[in-house]
Protein backbone atom coordinates (compact mmCIF):
# COMPACT_ATOMS: atom_id res chain seq x y z
CA UNK A 1 0.00 0.00 0.00
CA UNK A 2 1.21 3.51 -0.73
CA UNK A 3 1.49 6.69 1.31
CA UNK A 4 -1.92 7.85 0.06
CA UNK A 5 -3.55 4.84 1.70
CA UNK A 6 -1.81 5.66 4.97
CA UNK A 7 -3.25 9.18 4.87
CA UNK A 8 -6.75 7.79 4.26
CA UNK A 9 -6.48 5.33 7.18
CA UNK A 10 -4.61 7.32 9.83
CA UNK A 11 -4.11 6.27 13.44
CA UNK A 12 -3.94 9.61 15.23
CA UNK A 13 -7.02 10.76 17.16
CA UNK A 14 -8.08 14.40 17.49
CA UNK A 15 -10.95 16.39 18.98
CA UNK A 16 -13.65 16.75 16.36
CA UNK A 17 -17.32 17.37 15.82
CA UNK A 18 -20.01 15.01 14.53
CA UNK A 19 -23.77 14.48 14.74
CA UNK A 20 -24.15 17.94 16.28
CA UNK A 21 -21.76 17.55 19.22
CA UNK A 22 -18.02 17.33 20.00
CA UNK A 23 -16.12 14.08 20.33
CA UNK A 24 -12.98 12.16 19.38
CA UNK A 25 -12.37 11.25 15.75
CA UNK A 26 -9.59 9.80 13.63
CA UNK A 27 -7.65 12.66 12.06
CA UNK A 28 -7.61 10.83 8.72
CA UNK A 29 -10.34 8.35 7.78
CA UNK A 30 -12.25 7.45 4.58
CA UNK A 31 -14.82 10.10 3.73
CA UNK A 32 -17.36 7.67 2.23
CA UNK A 33 -18.08 3.99 1.74
CA UNK A 34 -16.97 4.37 -1.87
CA UNK A 35 -13.63 5.68 -0.57
CA UNK A 36 -13.30 2.56 1.60
CA UNK A 37 -13.66 0.40 -1.51
CA UNK A 38 -11.25 2.57 -3.49
CA UNK A 39 -8.56 2.40 -0.79
CA UNK A 40 -8.10 -1.38 -0.79
CA UNK A 41 -6.70 -3.85 -3.30
CA UNK A 42 -8.63 -6.22 -5.54
CA UNK A 43 -6.75 -9.22 -4.11
CA UNK A 44 -6.45 -11.15 -7.34
CA UNK A 45 -6.64 -14.94 -7.04
CA UNK A 46 -8.04 -14.94 -3.50
CA UNK A 47 -11.34 -16.41 -2.32
CA UNK A 48 -13.60 -13.91 -0.61
CA UNK A 49 -16.88 -15.70 0.20
CA UNK A 50 -17.07 -19.45 0.73
CA UNK A 51 -20.23 -21.39 1.55
CA UNK A 52 -20.48 -25.09 0.88
CA UNK A 53 -19.31 -25.68 -2.69
CA UNK A 54 -19.65 -22.01 -3.63
CA UNK A 55 -16.54 -19.82 -3.87
CA UNK A 56 -16.67 -16.14 -4.81
CA UNK A 57 -13.30 -14.54 -5.54
CA UNK A 58 -12.39 -11.02 -4.43
CA UNK A 59 -12.22 -9.58 -8.00
CA UNK A 60 -15.45 -11.37 -8.88
CA UNK A 61 -17.18 -9.76 -5.91
CA UNK A 62 -15.83 -6.30 -6.67
CA UNK A 63 -16.99 -6.57 -10.29
CA UNK A 64 -20.46 -7.74 -9.23
CA UNK A 65 -21.19 -4.70 -7.03
CA UNK A 66 -22.01 -2.25 -9.87
CA UNK A 67 -23.83 -5.04 -11.71
CA UNK A 68 -26.02 -5.71 -8.68
CA UNK A 69 -26.53 -1.97 -8.17
CA UNK A 70 -27.76 -1.66 -11.73
CA UNK A 71 -30.10 -4.60 -11.12
CA UNK A 72 -31.61 -2.93 -8.03
CA UNK A 73 -31.88 0.40 -9.84
CA UNK A 74 -33.84 -1.21 -12.70
CA UNK A 75 -36.26 -2.54 -10.08
CA UNK A 76 -36.80 0.97 -8.77
CA UNK A 77 -34.34 1.41 -5.89
CA UNK A 78 -33.13 5.00 -5.62
CA UNK A 79 -30.81 7.03 -3.42
CA UNK A 80 -32.11 7.22 0.13
CA UNK A 81 -34.46 4.23 -0.30
CA UNK A 82 -34.42 1.44 2.25
CA UNK A 83 -33.81 -2.14 1.14
CA UNK A 84 -34.73 -4.91 3.60
CA UNK A 85 -32.43 -7.95 3.62
CA UNK A 86 -34.30 -10.88 5.14
CA UNK A 87 -32.38 -14.12 4.79
CA UNK A 88 -29.98 -16.55 6.39
CA UNK A 89 -26.26 -16.11 5.76
CA UNK A 90 -25.36 -16.32 2.06
CA UNK A 91 -22.99 -14.51 -0.36
CA UNK A 92 -25.89 -12.52 -1.86
CA UNK A 93 -26.50 -10.86 1.53
CA UNK A 94 -23.02 -9.33 1.29
CA UNK A 95 -23.50 -8.36 -2.35
CA UNK A 96 -26.89 -6.73 -1.68
CA UNK A 97 -25.39 -4.66 1.14
CA UNK A 98 -22.71 -3.18 -1.11
CA UNK A 99 -25.06 -2.77 -4.07
CA UNK A 100 -27.42 -0.70 -1.91
CA UNK A 101 -24.51 1.45 -0.71
CA UNK A 102 -23.33 1.88 -4.31
CA UNK A 103 -26.71 3.45 -5.10
CA UNK A 104 -26.80 5.55 -1.94
CA UNK A 105 -29.61 3.38 -0.54
CA UNK A 106 -29.82 2.09 3.05
CA UNK A 107 -29.72 -1.65 3.77
CA UNK A 108 -32.09 -2.80 6.51
CA UNK A 109 -30.96 -5.98 8.26
CA UNK A 110 -34.06 -7.94 9.31
CA UNK A 111 -33.88 -10.83 11.76
CA UNK A 112 -34.59 -14.03 9.80
CA UNK A 113 -35.97 -15.69 12.96
CA UNK A 114 -38.75 -13.16 13.47
CA UNK A 115 -42.41 -14.06 13.70
CA UNK A 116 -44.87 -12.66 11.16
CA UNK A 117 -45.96 -10.04 13.67
CA UNK A 118 -42.38 -8.80 14.09
CA UNK A 119 -41.83 -8.69 10.31
CA UNK A 120 -44.96 -6.57 9.95
CA UNK A 121 -43.73 -4.21 12.67
CA UNK A 122 -40.34 -3.80 10.97
CA UNK A 123 -41.84 -3.06 7.54
CA UNK A 124 -44.24 -0.53 9.00
CA UNK A 125 -41.37 1.19 10.81
CA UNK A 126 -38.86 1.30 7.93
CA UNK A 127 -41.20 1.74 4.91
CA UNK A 128 -38.78 0.03 2.49
CA UNK A 129 -38.80 0.29 -1.28
CA UNK A 130 -37.76 -3.36 -1.61
CA UNK A 131 -37.51 -6.60 0.35
CA UNK A 132 -34.89 -9.16 -0.67
CA UNK A 133 -35.67 -12.46 1.05
CA UNK A 134 -35.14 -16.22 0.99
CA UNK A 135 -38.70 -16.70 2.30
CA UNK A 136 -41.07 -14.76 -0.01
CA UNK A 137 -44.01 -16.77 1.32
CA UNK A 138 -43.81 -14.73 4.54
CA UNK A 139 -44.57 -11.47 2.71
CA UNK A 140 -48.13 -11.17 1.46
CA UNK A 141 -49.47 -8.21 -0.60
CA UNK A 142 -51.21 -6.75 2.43
CA UNK A 143 -47.93 -6.78 4.32
CA UNK A 144 -45.91 -5.07 1.59
CA UNK A 145 -48.37 -2.42 0.48
CA UNK A 146 -48.24 -0.78 -2.94
CA UNK A 147 -44.82 0.91 -2.71
CA UNK A 148 -42.61 -2.03 -1.70
CA UNK A 149 -41.30 -4.58 -4.17
CA UNK A 150 -40.61 -8.20 -3.14
CA UNK A 151 -37.71 -10.06 -4.76
CA UNK A 152 -36.03 -13.41 -4.01
CA UNK A 153 -32.49 -12.68 -2.88
CA UNK A 154 -31.41 -15.86 -4.67
CA UNK A 155 -31.93 -14.01 -7.97
CA UNK A 156 -28.76 -12.02 -7.24
CA UNK A 157 -26.78 -15.26 -7.59
CA UNK A 158 -27.17 -14.94 -11.38
CA UNK A 159 -25.20 -11.68 -11.32
CA UNK A 160 -21.86 -13.26 -10.36
CA UNK A 161 -21.30 -14.53 -13.91
CA UNK A 162 -22.36 -11.39 -15.74
CA UNK A 163 -19.58 -9.27 -17.26
CA UNK A 164 -18.65 -6.19 -15.25
CA UNK A 165 -19.98 -2.91 -16.64
CA UNK A 166 -19.24 0.58 -15.46
CA UNK A 167 -21.84 2.07 -13.14
CA UNK A 168 -20.40 4.97 -11.11
CA UNK A 169 -21.31 4.85 -7.42
CA UNK A 170 -23.10 7.66 -5.63
CA UNK A 171 -20.24 9.47 -3.91
CA UNK A 172 -21.79 12.63 -2.54
CA UNK A 173 -23.44 12.84 0.85
CA UNK A 174 -22.53 13.49 4.46
CA UNK A 175 -20.77 11.18 6.88
CA UNK A 176 -23.70 11.60 9.26
CA UNK A 177 -26.20 10.35 6.64
CA UNK A 178 -27.89 6.99 7.42
CA UNK A 179 -25.98 3.94 6.12
CA UNK A 180 -27.51 0.93 7.85
CA UNK A 181 -30.53 -0.06 9.93
CA UNK A 182 -30.46 -3.02 12.32
CA UNK A 183 -32.84 -4.17 15.00
CA UNK A 184 -32.42 -4.74 18.70
CA UNK A 185 -34.69 -5.63 21.59
CA UNK A 186 -35.24 -2.62 23.80
CA UNK A 187 -36.33 -2.76 27.41
CA UNK A 188 -39.96 -2.75 26.30
CA UNK A 189 -42.06 -3.34 23.24
CA UNK A 190 -41.23 -4.79 19.84
CA UNK A 191 -37.74 -4.75 18.24
CA UNK A 192 -36.34 -1.24 17.79
CA UNK A 193 -34.83 -0.02 14.53
CA UNK A 194 -31.30 1.29 15.13
CA UNK A 195 -30.08 3.78 12.51
CA UNK A 196 -26.31 3.91 12.00
CA UNK A 197 -24.52 6.60 10.02
CA UNK A 198 -21.89 6.26 7.30
CA UNK A 199 -19.41 7.59 9.87
CA UNK A 200 -20.44 4.88 12.34
CA UNK A 201 -19.85 2.03 9.89
CA UNK A 202 -16.48 3.38 8.76
CA UNK A 203 -15.18 4.34 12.22
CA UNK A 204 -16.03 1.01 13.82
CA UNK A 205 -14.08 -0.72 11.08
CA UNK A 206 -11.23 1.76 11.41
CA UNK A 207 -10.94 1.02 15.14
CA UNK A 208 -11.01 -2.76 14.74
CA UNK A 209 -8.32 -2.74 12.05
CA UNK A 210 -6.11 -0.22 13.86
CA UNK A 211 -6.28 -2.29 17.07
CA UNK A 212 -5.23 -5.47 15.23
CA UNK A 213 -2.58 -3.72 13.05
CA UNK A 214 -4.48 -4.58 9.88
CA UNK A 215 -5.09 -1.17 8.35
CA UNK A 216 -4.44 -1.25 4.59
CA UNK A 217 -0.96 0.29 4.95
CA UNK A 218 0.02 -2.48 7.38
CA UNK A 219 -0.88 -5.35 5.04
CA UNK A 220 1.67 -7.49 3.23
CA UNK A 221 0.16 -8.83 -0.02
CA UNK A 222 2.72 -11.64 0.02
CA UNK A 223 1.64 -12.92 3.44
CA UNK A 224 -0.70 -15.93 3.71
CA UNK A 225 -4.36 -15.09 3.24
CA UNK A 226 -6.34 -14.52 6.47
CA UNK A 227 -9.26 -16.94 6.86
CA UNK A 228 -12.27 -16.20 9.09
CA UNK A 229 -15.26 -18.39 9.87
CA UNK A 230 -18.66 -16.83 10.57
CA UNK A 231 -21.57 -18.74 12.03
CA UNK A 232 -23.35 -15.88 13.80
CA UNK A 233 -26.04 -14.14 11.71
CA UNK A 234 -24.78 -11.48 9.33
CA UNK A 235 -27.89 -9.46 10.26
CA UNK A 236 -26.42 -8.89 13.74
CA UNK A 237 -24.11 -5.94 14.43
CA UNK A 238 -21.02 -8.14 14.20
CA UNK A 239 -21.96 -9.14 10.68
CA UNK A 240 -21.06 -5.83 9.11
CA UNK A 241 -17.62 -5.96 10.75
CA UNK A 242 -16.96 -9.41 9.28
CA UNK A 243 -18.07 -8.26 5.83
CA UNK A 244 -15.88 -5.15 5.81
CA UNK A 245 -12.84 -6.62 7.56
CA UNK A 246 -12.35 -9.42 5.06
CA UNK A 247 -13.03 -7.23 2.06
CA UNK A 248 -10.39 -4.74 3.21
CA UNK A 249 -7.68 -7.17 4.30
CA UNK A 250 -8.14 -9.60 1.42
CA UNK A 251 -9.46 -12.29 3.72
CA UNK A 252 -11.52 -15.38 3.06
CA UNK A 253 -14.90 -15.34 4.81
CA UNK A 254 -16.27 -18.84 5.35
CA UNK A 255 -20.02 -19.01 5.96
CA UNK A 256 -21.81 -21.94 7.55
CA UNK A 257 -24.80 -23.42 5.73
CA UNK A 258 -27.48 -23.37 8.41
CA UNK A 259 -28.06 -23.02 12.11
CA UNK A 260 -25.10 -23.36 14.43
CA UNK A 261 -23.65 -26.88 14.36
CA UNK A 262 -20.47 -27.49 16.36
CA UNK A 263 -19.61 -30.48 14.15
CA UNK A 264 -19.73 -28.33 11.02
CA UNK A 265 -17.57 -25.70 12.72
CA UNK A 266 -14.91 -28.28 13.58
CA UNK A 267 -14.90 -29.60 10.02
CA UNK A 268 -14.66 -26.15 8.43
CA UNK A 269 -11.82 -25.02 10.71
CA UNK A 270 -9.84 -28.06 9.62
CA UNK A 271 -10.71 -28.06 5.89
CA UNK A 272 -10.51 -24.30 5.25
CA UNK A 273 -7.59 -23.75 7.67
CA UNK A 274 -9.55 -21.14 9.57
CA UNK A 275 -7.46 -18.69 11.59
CA UNK A 276 -10.23 -16.61 13.20
CA UNK A 277 -13.53 -17.81 14.53
CA UNK A 278 -15.55 -15.90 17.07
CA UNK A 279 -18.99 -15.97 18.57
CA UNK A 280 -20.79 -15.96 21.88
CA UNK A 281 -19.50 -18.03 24.83
CA UNK A 282 -22.31 -20.56 24.30
CA UNK A 283 -20.80 -21.54 20.95
CA UNK A 284 -17.36 -22.01 22.48
CA UNK A 285 -18.83 -24.34 25.11
CA UNK A 286 -20.59 -26.46 22.48
CA UNK A 287 -17.44 -26.69 20.40
CA UNK A 288 -15.31 -27.83 23.34
CA UNK A 289 -17.87 -30.42 24.41
CA UNK A 290 -18.48 -31.90 20.95
CA UNK A 291 -17.69 -35.65 20.97
CA UNK A 292 -15.51 -35.31 17.83
CA UNK A 293 -13.49 -32.35 19.09
CA UNK A 294 -10.25 -34.32 19.45
CA UNK A 295 -10.63 -35.88 16.00
CA UNK A 296 -10.13 -32.57 14.15
CA UNK A 297 -6.99 -30.60 13.39
CA UNK A 298 -7.57 -27.11 14.80
CA UNK A 299 -3.94 -26.00 14.70
CA UNK A 300 -4.69 -23.21 12.19
CA UNK A 301 -6.92 -21.37 14.70
CA UNK A 302 -5.13 -18.25 15.94
CA UNK A 303 -7.89 -15.91 17.10
CA UNK A 304 -11.04 -16.67 19.06
CA UNK A 305 -12.80 -13.41 20.05
CA UNK A 306 -15.94 -13.72 22.14
CA UNK A 307 -18.71 -11.26 22.89
CA UNK A 308 -22.47 -10.90 23.33
CA UNK A 309 -22.47 -12.34 26.86
CA UNK A 310 -20.21 -12.50 29.93
CA UNK A 311 -17.10 -14.69 29.56
CA UNK A 312 -16.82 -17.07 32.54
CA UNK A 313 -13.31 -17.57 33.90
CA UNK A 314 -13.82 -21.34 33.78
CA UNK A 315 -14.51 -21.17 30.04
CA UNK A 316 -11.37 -19.10 29.47
CA UNK A 317 -9.33 -21.71 31.32
CA UNK A 318 -10.82 -24.54 29.28
CA UNK A 319 -10.14 -22.75 25.99
CA UNK A 320 -6.48 -22.06 26.74
CA UNK A 321 -5.97 -25.61 28.01
CA UNK A 322 -7.65 -27.20 25.00
CA UNK A 323 -6.31 -24.80 22.38
CA UNK A 324 -2.81 -23.98 23.69
CA UNK A 325 -1.93 -21.85 20.65
CA UNK A 326 -4.38 -19.25 22.04
CA UNK A 327 -2.68 -19.05 25.42
CA UNK A 328 -0.43 -16.06 24.69
CA UNK A 329 -2.60 -14.26 22.16
CA UNK A 330 -5.74 -14.78 20.12
CA UNK A 331 -8.38 -14.66 22.86
CA UNK A 332 -10.40 -11.52 23.39
CA UNK A 333 -13.51 -10.36 25.17
CA UNK A 334 -15.39 -7.37 23.83
CA UNK A 335 -18.29 -5.19 24.84
CA UNK A 336 -20.69 -3.25 22.67
CA UNK A 337 -24.25 -3.33 21.42
CA UNK A 338 -26.24 -2.57 18.31
CA UNK A 339 -26.83 0.98 19.55
CA UNK A 340 -23.09 1.61 19.82
CA UNK A 341 -22.55 0.60 16.20
CA UNK A 342 -19.99 -2.01 17.22
CA UNK A 343 -17.45 -2.64 19.94
CA UNK A 344 -16.64 -0.02 22.55
CA UNK A 345 -14.03 -1.93 24.56
CA UNK A 346 -11.70 -4.89 24.09
CA UNK A 347 -9.61 -7.07 26.41
CA UNK A 348 -6.80 -9.28 25.14
CA UNK A 349 -5.16 -12.36 26.61
CA UNK A 350 -3.01 -10.52 29.15
CA UNK A 351 -5.96 -8.40 30.26
CA UNK A 352 -8.21 -11.43 30.75
CA UNK A 353 -5.54 -13.20 32.78
CA UNK A 354 -4.57 -10.30 35.01
CA UNK A 355 -8.05 -8.77 35.33
CA UNK A 356 -10.63 -11.58 35.40
CA UNK A 357 -14.08 -10.38 34.39
CA UNK A 358 -13.01 -7.25 32.53
CA UNK A 359 -14.35 -6.38 29.08
CA UNK A 360 -11.29 -4.23 28.49
CA UNK A 361 -10.47 -0.61 27.79
CA UNK A 362 -12.17 1.69 25.28
CA UNK A 363 -11.03 2.03 21.69
CA UNK A 364 -9.17 5.32 20.94
CA UNK A 365 -12.22 7.29 19.75
CA UNK A 366 -14.52 6.01 22.53
CA UNK A 367 -15.29 8.18 25.55
CA UNK A 368 -16.68 6.31 28.56
CA UNK A 369 -17.98 7.39 31.95
CA UNK A 370 -20.05 5.99 34.80
CA UNK A 371 -23.21 7.92 35.67
CA UNK A 372 -24.31 8.29 39.31
CA UNK A 373 -21.91 5.70 40.74
CA UNK A 374 -22.78 4.10 44.07
CA UNK A 375 -20.38 3.59 46.97
CA UNK A 376 -18.64 0.78 45.06
CA UNK A 377 -18.18 2.92 41.94
CA UNK A 378 -20.85 1.08 39.97
CA UNK A 379 -23.39 2.96 37.89
CA UNK A 380 -24.85 3.16 34.42
CA UNK A 381 -22.25 2.99 31.64
CA UNK A 382 -22.38 5.96 29.26
CA UNK A 383 -20.41 6.08 26.01
CA UNK A 384 -19.81 8.64 23.31
CA UNK A 385 -18.18 7.73 19.99
CA UNK A 386 -18.57 8.38 16.26
CA UNK A 387 -20.04 4.88 15.99
CA UNK A 388 -23.02 5.55 18.30
CA UNK A 389 -26.37 5.33 16.53
CA UNK A 390 -28.20 8.31 15.10
CA UNK A 391 -31.25 7.09 17.03
CA UNK A 392 -34.22 4.75 16.90
CA UNK A 393 -36.56 5.11 13.93
CA UNK A 394 -39.94 6.40 15.05
CA UNK A 395 -38.77 7.26 18.57
CA UNK A 396 -37.88 10.88 19.32
CA UNK A 397 -36.87 10.46 22.97
CA UNK A 398 -34.12 7.87 22.70
CA UNK A 399 -31.15 6.96 24.93
CA UNK A 400 -28.68 9.36 23.22
CA UNK A 401 -28.65 12.74 24.98
CA UNK A 402 -28.01 16.15 23.44
CA UNK A 403 -24.25 15.88 24.06
CA UNK A 404 -24.02 12.56 22.23
CA UNK A 405 -23.77 10.28 25.27
CA UNK A 406 -25.51 6.93 24.87
CA UNK A 407 -27.12 5.76 28.11
CA UNK A 408 -26.51 2.06 27.60
CA UNK A 409 -28.61 0.60 30.41
CA UNK A 410 -25.65 -1.57 31.40
CA UNK A 411 -24.26 -1.21 34.91
CA UNK A 412 -20.51 -1.24 35.43
CA UNK A 413 -17.44 0.24 37.04
CA UNK A 414 -13.99 1.30 35.82
CA UNK A 415 -10.76 0.51 37.66
CA UNK A 416 -7.83 2.87 38.15
CA UNK A 417 -6.27 1.80 34.84
CA UNK A 418 -9.40 2.45 32.79
CA UNK A 419 -10.63 -1.15 32.46
CA UNK A 420 -14.40 -1.62 32.38
CA UNK A 421 -16.23 -4.32 34.37
CA UNK A 422 -19.92 -5.00 33.84
CA UNK A 423 -22.03 -5.43 36.97
CA UNK A 424 -25.45 -6.10 35.48
CA UNK A 425 -28.21 -4.42 33.50
CA UNK A 426 -30.56 -1.65 34.49
CA UNK A 427 -32.91 -2.48 31.63
CA UNK A 428 -35.16 -5.52 31.55
CA UNK A 429 -33.27 -7.56 28.97
CA UNK A 430 -32.33 -11.24 28.87
CA UNK A 431 -29.44 -12.35 26.67
CA UNK A 432 -30.02 -15.94 25.58
CA UNK A 433 -27.19 -17.40 23.53
CA UNK A 434 -26.30 -13.94 22.22
CA UNK A 435 -29.89 -12.93 21.34
CA UNK A 436 -31.34 -9.96 23.23
CA UNK A 437 -34.88 -10.52 24.50
CA UNK A 438 -37.06 -7.69 25.82
CA UNK A 439 -38.98 -9.13 28.77
CA UNK A 440 -41.81 -6.61 28.39
CA UNK A 441 -42.32 -7.69 24.77
CA UNK A 442 -42.76 -11.32 25.86
CA UNK A 443 -45.02 -10.35 28.77
CA UNK A 444 -47.26 -8.36 26.43
CA UNK A 445 -47.67 -11.38 24.17
CA UNK A 446 -48.49 -13.70 27.08
CA UNK A 447 -51.07 -11.28 28.47
CA UNK A 448 -53.12 -11.53 25.27
CA UNK A 449 -54.15 -15.05 26.32
CA UNK A 450 -57.67 -14.75 27.79
CA UNK A 451 -56.79 -16.83 30.85
CA UNK A 452 -53.62 -14.93 31.79
CA UNK A 453 -54.02 -12.19 34.41
CA UNK A 454 -50.37 -11.43 35.22
CA UNK A 455 -47.07 -12.31 33.56
CA UNK A 456 -43.51 -11.71 34.75
CA UNK A 457 -40.67 -12.75 32.44
CA UNK A 458 -37.02 -12.84 33.54
CA UNK A 459 -33.73 -14.56 32.89
CA UNK A 460 -32.16 -17.32 34.96
CA UNK A 461 -28.60 -18.64 34.61
CA UNK A 462 -27.97 -21.39 32.07
CA UNK A 463 -24.65 -23.19 31.78
CA UNK A 464 -24.77 -23.40 27.98
CA UNK A 465 -26.80 -20.38 26.83
CA UNK A 466 -25.71 -17.93 29.53
CA UNK A 467 -29.34 -17.21 30.37
CA UNK A 468 -32.66 -18.85 29.60
CA UNK A 469 -36.10 -17.31 29.76
CA UNK A 470 -38.52 -18.04 32.58
CA UNK A 471 -42.13 -16.89 33.03
CA UNK A 472 -44.24 -16.62 36.17
CA UNK A 473 -47.93 -16.64 35.23
CA UNK A 474 -51.11 -15.94 37.18
CA UNK A 475 -54.20 -17.37 35.46
CA UNK A 476 -57.85 -16.56 36.07
CA UNK A 477 -59.54 -18.61 38.76
CA UNK A 478 -61.16 -21.64 37.18
CA UNK A 479 -59.26 -21.18 33.88
CA UNK A 480 -56.00 -23.09 34.24
CA UNK A 481 -53.44 -23.09 31.44
CA UNK A 482 -50.33 -25.15 30.82
CA UNK A 483 -46.98 -24.31 29.15
CA UNK A 484 -47.90 -26.07 25.91
CA UNK A 485 -51.01 -23.92 25.49
CA UNK A 486 -49.10 -20.72 26.23
CA UNK A 487 -46.25 -21.63 23.86
CA UNK A 488 -48.74 -22.28 21.08
CA UNK A 489 -50.52 -19.00 21.81
CA UNK A 490 -47.41 -16.81 21.39
CA UNK A 491 -45.84 -18.75 18.53
CA UNK A 492 -47.10 -16.39 15.83
CA UNK A 493 -46.12 -13.28 17.78
CA UNK A 494 -42.68 -14.11 19.19
CA UNK A 495 -39.50 -15.41 17.62
CA UNK A 496 -38.64 -18.94 18.73
CA UNK A 497 -35.87 -17.74 21.07
CA UNK A 498 -38.29 -15.34 22.82
CA UNK A 499 -40.62 -18.12 24.01
CA UNK A 500 -40.00 -19.02 27.68
CA UNK A 501 -38.61 -22.45 28.42
CA UNK A 502 -39.27 -22.45 32.18
CA UNK A 503 -42.71 -21.80 33.69
CA UNK A 504 -44.36 -21.15 37.01
CA UNK A 505 -48.16 -21.11 36.62
CA UNK A 506 -50.63 -20.50 39.44
CA UNK A 507 -53.82 -18.59 40.26
CA UNK A 508 -52.17 -16.65 43.10
CA UNK A 509 -51.34 -12.94 42.44
CA UNK A 510 -47.69 -12.13 41.86
CA UNK A 511 -45.96 -9.87 44.45
CA UNK A 512 -45.87 -6.16 43.68
CA UNK A 513 -43.99 -3.04 44.66
CA UNK A 514 -45.50 0.32 45.61
CA UNK A 515 -47.67 1.49 42.75
CA UNK A 516 -48.63 -2.12 41.93
CA UNK A 517 -45.61 -2.69 39.70
CA UNK A 518 -44.60 -6.34 39.67
CA UNK A 519 -41.71 -7.07 42.02
CA UNK A 520 -39.49 -8.86 39.50
CA UNK A 521 -36.65 -9.25 41.98
CA UNK A 522 -38.69 -11.19 44.53
CA UNK A 523 -40.52 -13.15 41.81
CA UNK A 524 -37.21 -14.28 40.35
CA UNK A 525 -35.78 -15.08 43.79
CA UNK A 526 -38.81 -17.21 44.69
CA UNK A 527 -38.66 -18.98 41.34
CA UNK A 528 -34.94 -19.72 41.75
CA UNK A 529 -35.50 -21.06 45.25
CA UNK A 530 -38.32 -23.35 44.10
CA UNK A 531 -36.12 -24.73 41.32
CA UNK A 532 -33.27 -25.29 43.79
CA UNK A 533 -35.55 -27.24 46.10
CA UNK A 534 -36.85 -29.24 43.16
Amino acid sequence: MNATTEIIWGESVVDGYYAGHPGRVYEHSPASLAAVLDSVGRWEGRDFLVQGERRIFHPEFRDAIPTAARYLAKLGVRRGDRVVLHCYNRPEFVLATWAAWWLGAVPVYANRWWSGHEIEHALRLTTPAMVLTDAPELFGPDLLGTHCRLEPIADLAELWDQPAREHPPVRDGDLDDPALILFTSGSSGAPKAVELSVRSVITNQHSLLARSRRLPQHLDPAAPQPVALVCTPLFHIGGISNILTNLIIGGKLVLTTGRFDAGEILRLIEVERVQTWGGVPTMAVRLLEHPEFDAHDLSSLRSFPLGGAPLPATLLERMTATLPQLRKRGLANTWGMTETGGFMTVAGNADLESRPGTVGRPYPVVELRIADPDETGSGEVLVRAPTVMLGYLGIDDGPVDAEGWLHTGDLGHVDADGYLYLDGRSKDIVIRGGENIACAHVEKALLTHPAVVEAAVFGVPHEDLGEELAAAITHRAGSPVDPEELRAHVQGTLAYFEVPTLWQIDDKPLPTLAGEKLDKKSIKAAFTESVRKG
